[in-house]
């Protein structure tokens, strides 16, 4: 044997021979023609990056696109490197038109990835535990190549990288040459092995697409159409279809085909939108249709809300240093709402959306939209306030400005102005919901001590079936202090109120010609107007306040019961 017996072996690597002869290389360039089989076997697909395992997930993809059977026994695929010889589950020959999906060799064992793997595909893996030298690279392009049982190298081609993790790089038409100008990334994840290219032309595919835009904008009290698009992608005709819209309501329509590269405008009525956000799908149904990919669009509808649904109901526009400005709104629609994408503007600037997620805002309840959460939360600390801030605030202006709530149609839902202010860290409050939002007599400067009302009835809000004036006082007995509560037919209104001793001697004065508002709450400790404590015993409350011109005075006995 002449030492030949040892070390000899023989594999095919691309274009040439390479020859291992007692354990010296000597390479053969001998430059192989792509010979086509009969049935013509080219390369479809490769999986060079897959989402799944790199040493289980790789695969090349070959399809017969001759007219005859190919018998592939003996035959060897891989990278410029390395070929193996595949290997068979139980057929050998691929059929004209069939797939064959060369697998790693652990796929069976360790993946599921592609399972269920397509039964008219022919399954093949390869003599080694990897595909190519060592797997396929993520990093530098490789030529891939497949080589016939005679040694001819009838398929080849360089794959590009970048690609996402998961998509494969597919043939665009699986008959044309290797070019790169042949080859694109796939359409879906996973690729397409062992089926139809995502990338190929179809002969019969219908595609649906939008034509108007999403988020699709529909305002109160409008009936809009969302615009569609049916497109024959396919090579051949394509008969009876369909169309359906699934949302708030839905909508079928039968169409009786439509011939190659034809496209077909279809109008889908929304109606009356109701407010908030909503989710449309829609669908084409064409029963030869090869790739269903494309057949489903989605998008969504932003519905609007009537004028004064929700009210602009408080403003801080002039806090100390270091609160932040705020406005709440309130819901007085009847019904929760979506206020998702709604914004906050002023004269000169708008503002950024409330959020991008969900945010629903109940029937009759506030919603604070501040400049800072979490600042605003230090100075008002109750928790049970729903409180968002946009992502860019619409500074107010101190010397004046205007408040516009716009919902996500970009419609005005309420507005208001307000004059310089003559106040620093109090709110300016709304009087009645019902009244006129630009009004300034329907605006009052907060009574309450906090120097605002978020997330609740506003201090001045107009207490219906009140006509005349109400004092109370809790506890009464009280040891430390004494909560005195009032309630007045309108809250334009100066208001006296005084501490009396039982000799009828002034001892203290609450409030002093204060701006009323139509309620108001005020504690007192006890001490007399030098800060000393008083004797425990009865003192009278008297209150006076003007109303349209009349002077009206209640009182009530409070008993100090601190040192009894």
């Amino acid at each position: 044997m002449n030492g030949l017996s040892t070390g000899r072996s023989i594999g095919i690597h691309g274009f040439g021979t390479r020859l291992v002869v007692g354990g010296i290389a000597v390479l053969l360039s001998v430059m192989f023609s792509c010979v086509r089989a009969a049935g013509r076997v080219v390369i479809s697909e490769v999986m060079f990056d897959p989402s799944g395992s790199e040493f289980y997930d790789e695969f090349i993809e070959i399809q017969n696109t001759g007219g005859e059977p190919v018998d592939l026994a003996g035959w060897m695929a891989g990278d410029g490197d390395e070929t193996d010889e595949l290997v068979f589950q139980n057929e050998t020959v691929l059929q004209p038109g069939a797939f064959g999906l060369i697998l790693d060799s652990g796929y069976f064992a360790h993946s599921i990835r592609y399972d269920p793997l397509p039964p008219s595909a022919l399954i093949l893996t390869v003599a080694d535990a990897t595909i190519g030298n060592s797997g396929l690279s993520n990093s530098t392009p490789e030529r891939i190549v497949l080589v016939s049982a005679a040694g001819d190298t009838v398929g080849t081609m360089v794959y590009t990288t970048g690609n996402k993790p998961g998509y494969s790089e597919e043939k665009v038409d699986p008959a044309g040459d290797d070019g790169p100008a042949n080859w694109m990334d796939s359409r879906w994840e996973g690729g397409t092995p062992g089926r139809v290219n995502s990338v190929s032309p179809k002969d019969r595919d219908l595609a649906l697409e939008r034509v108007s835009e999403s988020p699709f904008q529909v305002p109160a009290g409008v009936a809009r159409d969302f615009v569609l698009q049916v497109i024959n992608r396919g090579r051949r005709a394509a008969s009876a279809f369909s169309v359906t819209v699934r949302g708030i309501s839905g909508w079928h329509r039968d169409f009786p085909g439509l011939e190659p590269a034809g496209q077909l405008r279809v109008e889908t009525p929304l109606g009356m939108v109701p407010p908030g956000r909503h989710e449309y799908a829609a669908r084409v149904v064409f029963d030869a249709d090869e790739d269903t990919s494309n057949n489903q669009v989605t998008w969504t509808v932003l519905g609007g809300v009537g004028p004064r649904a929700v009210i602009v109901n408080e403003v801080m526009y002039a806090p100390v240093e270091g609160d932040p400005e705020w406005v709440e709104l309130h819901n007085r629609s009847g019904q929760a709402l979506d206020v998702i994408s709604w914004r906050i503007e002023d004269a000169r600037s708008q503002g950024d959306p409330f959020g991008s997620n969900p945010l629903r805002l109940q029937a009759d309840a506030y919603l604070v939209v501040a400049e800072d959460v979490d600042r605003f939360y230090s100075r008002f600390p109750d928790r049970t306030v729903q409180v968002v801030a946009p992502e860019r605030w619409a500074r107010l202006n101190d010397s004046g400005d205007a408040v516009v709530v716009r919902d996500a149609t970009g419609a005005v839902v309420d507005s208001t102005v307000y004059d310089p202010a003559a106040f620093t860290g109090r709110s300016l409050e709304r009087i009645s919901g019902s009244g006129p939002s630009g009004d300034p007599l329907n605006w009052l400067a907060s009574t309450h001590e906090d120097g605002a009302t978020p997330g609740r009835e506003n201090s001045v809000a107009l207490q219906p079936g009140i006509d005349t004036v109400r004092l109370l006082a809790e506890p009464n007995p009280f040891y430390e202090r004494v909560e005195i509560r009032y309630l007045l037919p309108t809250p334009r209104a100066d208001v006296n109120l005084w501490v009396y001793d039982r000799s009828g001697h002034p001892v203290k004065t609450l409030l002093n010609a204060a701006a009323g508002g139509s309620r108001r709450r005020v504690t007192w400790d006890g001490l007399g107007e030098n800060g000393a404590p008083l004797k425990p015993g009865i003192y009278i409350l008297f209150l006076e306040t003007s109303l349209k011109g009349r002077i009206f005075r209640t009182r009530a006995p409070v008993v100090l019961a601190r040192g009894l």
